[in-house]
């Protein structure tokens, strides 16, 4: 299916079928638009990314990827294809924005809204004595400091990624914005930090355009990652707490790949999506590679929860922790819209064992269903 665009007098969309991944959609927009998409280029844009929250680099000037969809059009487990939308089938559309891909139905079309291109920046923030141990690098701990000092303030158009000795950064602006910008001058103020800046006229652009985006790869079964929230309430009313945790890790594990988060991402009710609500009151998600950093941040942050999108395959509670006060509408949700569990998935609302053989029948009946919808 090719991507195809409706220009309205009112906002520009997107619509986007549902096998379609990031590389082809950013290739679509291209330079007339920009589209709040996910990082990695071999991602899905209208099923799990998006339906587990959909986190971004410009998440935090935009909003999340649930919070650019106009509607979805989805089949039903019992064969119809509706529109889900804030004026059509509304509790559906509030569950497929947050409630995890492959719950409620098979997604055949999204339609994303698109935004005015602007100048964007590319900030490669690095330490340049890093070395083992870890720990023993005092830039490292500056840096943290840095962060979490800075994170509750920070403007807004800043977003992106950033380890415990790196930081991939991506500010909405012109070159000259993001050097008068506070934050990029501490930074660059640093002793042994380095900042390689790279500015271009969109987004899209400071990717690297139609012929150098570059992605890693997105899924492999050794990969351990795990995530965790951490609240900008956390953050403001004990940073030192923030700042411990953050250095025990590094002496304990010390690989991690993060996300700034917050900014229009807070605007959002907490019950006005799916996602959970910690989301929403969030300045960092931490990803982590070991069990014993993971459960640090369990521990030390017990009443948050898990990113969706990076979330651990083996969370404990995952339900509560994917989704917090929102579950018990998603639950009854599920319930309406499939109640056979013709839809079932690992760690999906209403997941049962497929070791159980009461499942067999759900399958075979979706089987002939969906064929009898396709032919």
């Amino acid at each position: 299916q090719i991507v195809d665009f409706i220009i309205k007098a009112v906002v520009s969309t997107q619509s986007t079928g549902g096998g379609q991944v990031w590389d082809e959609i950013y290739k679509a927009v291209d330079t007339s638009y920009h589209i709040i998409g996910g990082g990695g280029l071999t991602v899905s844009a209208a099923g799990g990314w998006l339906m587990g929250g959909g986190l971004s680099a410009s998440a935090r000037q935009y909003g999340m990827g649930i919070d650019q969809v106009i509607n979805f059009e989805i089949v039903l487990a019992n064969g119809t294809k509706v529109i889900a939308s804030q004026c059509e089938n509304e509790d559906l559309f509030w569950a497929l924005r947050g409630g995890g891909g492959g719950s409620f139905g098979v997604t055949t079309s999204v339609h994303y809204k698109l935004h005015t291109a602007k100048p964007f920046c590319e900030a490669y923030m690095y330490t340049t004595d890093f070395y083992e141990p870890y720990y023993d690098i005092k830039t490292v701990y500056k840096w943290i400091e840095l962060l979490v000092d800075s994170i509750p303030t920070l403007d807004r158009r800043w977003g992106g990624y950033w380890t415990f000795n790196t930081g991939i950064l991506y500010f909405e602006g012109t070159e000259d914005e993001i050097k008068s910008d506070a934050f990029y001058m501490r930074v660059d103020a640093m002793d042994n930090m380095e900042i390689s800046l790279k500015c271009a006229a969109t987004y899209f652009t400071v990717r690297g355009g139609p012929d150098d985006m570059t992605t890693d790869e997105t899924g492999y079964d050794e990969l351990n990652i795990a995530s965790r929230l951490i609240s900008c309430d956390d953050v403001r009313d004990d940073p030192d707490k923030v700042k411990d945790v953050f250095k025990w890790m590094v002496n304990n594990g010390y690989f991690t790949f993060n996300y700034i988060v917050g900014g229009k991402m807070m605007e959002i009710a907490e019950n006005g999506t799916a996602v959970h609500p910690a989301m929403r009151k969030a300045c960092f998600q931490m990803e982590t590679f070991a069990e014993n950093l993971i459960q640090k941040l369990r521990d030390e942050f017990p009443d948050s929860g898990a990113g969706f999108n990076h979330a651990a395959r083996d969370e404990p509670e995952w339900e509560t922790q994917f989704w917090g006060s929102n579950l018990p509408r998603l639950e009854t949700l599920k319930k309406t819209y499939d109640p056979d569990n013709r839809f079932n998935c690992w760690h999906c609302v209403g997941y049962l064992d497929s070791s159980c053989g009461h499942l067999l029948a759900s399958y075979l009946v979706l089987i002939i269903t969906m064929a009898a919808y396709l032919y």
